[in-house]
């Protein structure tokens, strides 16, 4: 990206990145949510789709072709191996529609764009960032979290997903930013807000420094 400034959020289940990013929206910065673009590359008659089934069986297919996410992701998250290999297969296609977005809104003359994405370091999508913030939280307050959004999953199963990702300290290791979300909203706010105000300024700074050298 020569003139559009990407900023990557990423953390692990239950951290609140979407509490972080909405924050950002209402400061005007456009959002790509790589999970809703999980599911635009998992239509119907998608080759990402096709993949899933020839790895996983047409099981995890609804009786319309639609992908059944809940007997996916029993199946993708029954052990290590079986997660990654469901990363291999969707990521590239997250990322190709991921990029494709993201030079629509340079093209558009956007001036930042937030992409929030669970795996950001480990897809490798942090290349294309400028920034990066991670959100990080107490364990036991994301179990919290992901037991209330998703009332399909049992404490044992969010513990086993959860201990799929990385720990804390790995996203604070390798991000420009973090933000401590232990659930005092006004104060994630403020953190946010000030990120944001930060981000424009810099975007403007790599705008007038492409447009000199142009």
């Amino acid at each position: 990206m020569n003139k559009l400034y990407v900023v990557g959020v990423t953390g692990p289940m239950g951290s609140g990145k979407s509490a972080v990013t909405k924050v950002f929206a209402e400061n005007e910065l456009k959002i790509i949510d790589t999970d809703q673009l999980s599911r635009r590359v998992v239509e119907p008659g998608s080759p990402c789709l096709k993949k899933l089934v020839e790895h996983y069986s047409d099981a995890v297919l609804n009786p319309d072709g639609t992908l059944n996410r809940r007997e996916l992701a029993k199946r993708a998250f029954a052990t290590e191996e079986t997660a990654k290999l469901l990363n291999s297969i969707t990521h590239p296609f997250i990322i190709e529609l991921t990029m494709s977005i993201l030079n629509q809104m340079e093209q558009s003359g956007e001036d930042v764009a937030v992409v929030e994405a669970t795996l950001l370091f480990e897809s490798g999508m942090d290349s294309i960032c400028d920034k990066t913030v991670a959100v990080i939280a107490p364990f036991e307050t994301r179990i919290e979290r992901v037991l209330k959004r998703d009332p399909h999953l049992d404490r044992n199963q969010a513990e086993s997903r959860m201990s799929r990702q990385q720990p804390e300290e790995y996203y604070a290791k390798h991000a420009d930013f973090v933000i401590n979300n232990n659930g005092d909203f006004s104060d994630l706010r403020l953190q946010a807000e000030k990120l944001a105000q930060n981000f424009r300024e810099w975007a403007n700074e790599k705008k007038n420094s492409h447009n000199f050298l142009v």
